[in-house]
């Protein structure tokens, strides 16, 4: 039942079973059972509030990855996700290696979760706020987690 992205799949897929893939299909009546739960807890308004939120967040969050010296934004940010890179000023064959371990490293603090993606050929950072009770805080404790892991990551390549 599998169709994995990139951005989900994971060096463990090979030596686990990886629940999505399993369950009962997602019909549309499942899908929108989901969204009038969601509706009727917040209120359309209440769910527009979080959303506006969450996209205030993550241009937040963009703009520090702008104005750092060796990282990029490799897109616009209009919801809540954000793509980029580090290692910037790096060997070009060095950059995707470099993204993986700062990956690598911040997911396994366990204090915060990175995806990647491909975008033009190049491995890039997807890190998306969806948690409601996600805070400005939560978003500078990873920032600094990964320029903590991108400079471990630069000095071991």
């Amino acid at each position: 039942l599998s169709i994995t992205p990139e951005y989900l799949r994971a060096r463990e897929e090979r030596v686990t079973v990886n629940l999505m893939d399993q369950g009962l299909a997602l019909g549309r009546r499942f899908r929108a059972l989901k969204l009038w739960f969601v509706l009727r807890y917040f209120g359309a308004e209440g769910a527009r509030d979080r959303i506006r939120e969450h996209v205030r967040l993550a241009r937040s969050f963009a703009s520090w990855v702008d104005a750092e010296p060796g990282w990029e934004r490799v897109a616009p940010v209009p919801f809540s996700t954000v793509a980029f890179r580090c290692g910037r000023g790096a060997p070009a064959a060095a950059q995707d290696d470099i993204n993986r371990a700062v990956m690598e490293r911040v997911n396994a603090s366990g204090e915060a979760f990175l995806s990647h993606t491909r975008l033009r050929g190049k491995i890039c950072l997807r890190l998306s706020i969806g948690n409601l009770r996600t805070e400005e805080r939560h978003l500078a404790r990873t920032w600094e987690l990964l320029r903590e892991a991108a400079a471990g990551a630069a000095s071991s390549s």
